[in-house]
């Protein structure tokens, strides 16, 4: 008698199914993946501001971020708000605009609850995106923590500048999930979330440029067996509308800020190609660690180990794919490269920019794992990644401390990277700040040190000098400062100003000559250089430079005070009258304005208004004014 044969699967249709895997998960799950982070990372809220970024980016722009109305703003300009920056995250900033109006103004505690809040959601995300590769939901679990908690990631978190790092991540993973979503169930709503979600990536950082190239290597890697079809045209159709929208608004707000091919490019990339083994160093061994770090000997060659190791498990290790594994370190390498575009003249790199690429080698260390280490029920075996997770979160949550004010985080930079100048510079700010002069003398100088080239250290350090009395030294150092920067115009200002005060007047007039050939329209070289044709007697010449500067910046009232003082003694009464009164409307809380009309008031027998000038001057506190008063005005 014949037996009914169990019904078999379709070969061909298996073929192209995507392993089924419990994509839901517990409440009591959720939770943990999402309050651990949150947990490790609580104590930033008593926390305040660096002075690394953030003062530029928050502090210094609260006015437009405390007004709503400027959302829409915030996709024309750049990062910083200053319109001359190359960074464009426009989501960023929104989020900040956000942070000021729920808390009701500039309070750190606010940003900081909001970065901590982000890194739960992006735990969460993670949990769902490694179950999407079939991981069990404890492997998931523990992956997803251990990789939030690690301290490589403190600066992305506990640094409130790194916002759109952190909605990068939380929205490239959530793009993922609906992409995988997408191809198991065939779903349009996934579908449409997926783009969504890759969209508003793409306003939250550059790197999401790239991400369409992982896009397409997910689903080589996840599909049995690939093949083109109409949908696949439609999905890259909705990516170019994506990226057409986003260059056109990048390009608005950013299109005509010059770039430096120093700082990026090609040439960036190659002086770069470290970064890649240092990352992975720093993810295996994260013990040298610093806020600010530089580059390592011992990071490079270590990681370079680390990196032919993982090319070796590619094609020995038989448990996953070759396409997973190849997947997985494509992530990595395809989500770094665009922060290796980018040069910054005084540091090597910043652990931040980090996070979102590594995630990849999370998933190539959980695929490597032999499945009888996680299948194991030896329970002494099954407590080794908590007892690893409890490590480093405990060290998470002491690397952390070093964001609780800026000079905690400046020390803490120098302490762990002596050679980071940098740090040396900006602590040397909070120095002057403090008014601990020597202090700040002594870091410009370690900054200096350690990177001969740093212009910016120069200009800092002679403005101090000039300060302290020591003028003959600043002048030296706003000498360097252009010698290492040849178009500084701050230095040559500030460099021509001490020249005419100390009676080298030709040396200024080529300094002020040299900034207006560099930038035609910059008003002061114009107004300061009619000062020095003024001591020199060229009155005429020192009247068209102060015209100038008039026409370049029709507001400058010393420029009018200037011109006015010097029609007043060439006897063009008229004209210094004019010029006196345009600078008054300017600056009416400046008594000298006062002063001068009514002494040219007086020259022209026009007493009454000139003593009603010296009267409004001595209210001002000008003592001139009130002797003026005494002497004319009985």
């Amino acid at each position: 008698m014949l037996k009914k044969q169990p019904l078999k699967p379709n070969p061909q249709k298996a073929a192209t199914a995507i392993p089924a895997n419990n994509t839901g998960g517990g409440l009591f799950q959720h939770l943990i993946v999402f309050g651990v982070p949150v947990l490790v990372y609580l104590q930033t809220l008593s926390f305040g501001f660096t002075h690394f970024d953030d003062d530029v980016m928050i502090t210094k722009n609260i006015a437009f971020l405390s007004n709503i109305g400027n959302i829409l703003k915030a996709f024309i300009t750049d990062q910083f708000l200053m319109g001359d920056t190359s960074f464009y995250r426009p989501l960023g900033t929104v989020s900040y605009l956000c942070d000021v109006l729920i808390s009701g103004g500039n309070h750190p505690w606010m940003y900081h609850l909001t970065n901590v809040l982000l890194l739960g959601f992006i735990g969460i995300a993670l949990f769902h995106l490694l179950k999407r590769f079939a991981f069990s939901p404890r492997v998931a679990l523990l992956g997803s923590l251990i990789f939030c908690a690690h301290p490589l990631f403190v600066s992305t978190i506990a640094h409130i500048p790194n916002r759109a790092e952190l909605l990068l991540i939380l929205f490239t993973t959530l793009s993922l999930i609906f992409l995988s979503d997408y191809l198991q169930q065939k779903k349009f709503l996934f579908l449409l979330l997926h783009w969504i979600c890759f969209c508003i990536a793409l306003f939250c950082k550059e790197t999401a440029a790239f991400l369409p190239f992982i896009f397409v290597l997910f689903y080589v890697a996840k599909m049995k067996k690939t093949s083109f079809s109409i949908k696949h045209l439609s999905l890259i159709l909705l990516y170019a509308i994506a990226g057409v929208g986003w260059y056109w608004l990048r390009s608005i707000a950013i299109g005509n800020n010059t770039v430096s091919t120093s700082e990026f490019g090609f040439t960036p990339l190659l002086l770069n190609l470290r970064i890649i083994p240092e990352a992975l160093a720093k993810f295996f061994l994260p013990s040298d660690l610093a806020p600010i770090p530089g580059f390592s000997l011992f990071n490079t060659i270590a990681g370079c180990v680390m990196l032919l190791l993982l090319l070796l498990i590619t094609f020995i290790n038989k448990q996953q794919s070759l396409k997973m594994r190849i997947f997985c370190l494509s992530w990595f390498l395809l989500l770094l490269i665009p922060s290796m575009l980018f040069k910054h003249p005084n540091f090597d790199y910043l652990d931040h920019r980090f996070f979102l690429p590594l995630i990849g080698i999370l998933i190539f260390v959980l695929t490597s794992i032999p499945d009888k280490w996680i299948k194991t029920t030896n329970r002494s075996y099954r407590w080794i990644p908590i007892v690893i997770l409890f490590g480093i979160s405990s060290f998470s949550f002491i690397k952390s401390r070093a964001y609780a004010d800026p000079m905690t985080f400046y020390n803490t930079a120098i302490k762990q990277n002596p050679n980071c100048s940098l740090a040396y510079h900006n602590r040397a700010i909070l120095f002057e700040q403090q008014g601990a002069y020597n202090k700040a003398l002594s870091d410009y100088s370690n900054a200096i040190k350690a990177d001969p080239q740093y212009s910016k250290a120069y200009f800092n350090r002679a403005d101090l000098y000039f300060r302290q009395g020591n003028p003959n030294q600043a002048i030296a150092d706003y000498t360097q400062a252009i010698e290492t920067k040849p178009d500084y115009i701050e230095a040559y200002i500030n460099r021509g100003n001490l020249y005419g005060k100390q009676g080298a007047l030709d040396k200024a007039i080529t300094d002020f000559t040299k900034v207006i050939s560099i930038k035609p329209e910059y008003a002061m070289a114009y107004n300061n250089r009619g000062g020095i044709f003024w001591e020199q007697g060229h009155l005429d010449q020192a009247i068209a430079d102060y015209s100038s500067a008039i026409a370049m910046d029709p507001k400058y009232a010393e420029a009018y005070e200037n011109r006015g003082m010097i029609y007043g003694n060439k006897e063009n009464y008229d004209q210094a009258i004019s010029d006196f009164s345009k600078a008054i409307e300017l600056s009416p809380d400046n008594p000298e304005n006062y002063f001068n009309r009514g002494i040219v008031y007086n020259a022209k027998g026009e007493s009454n208004k000139a003593c009603q000038d010296f009267e409004k001057a001595r209210q001002l506190g000008s003592a001139s004014a009130e002797e003026a008063l005494g002497r004319l005005c009985k």
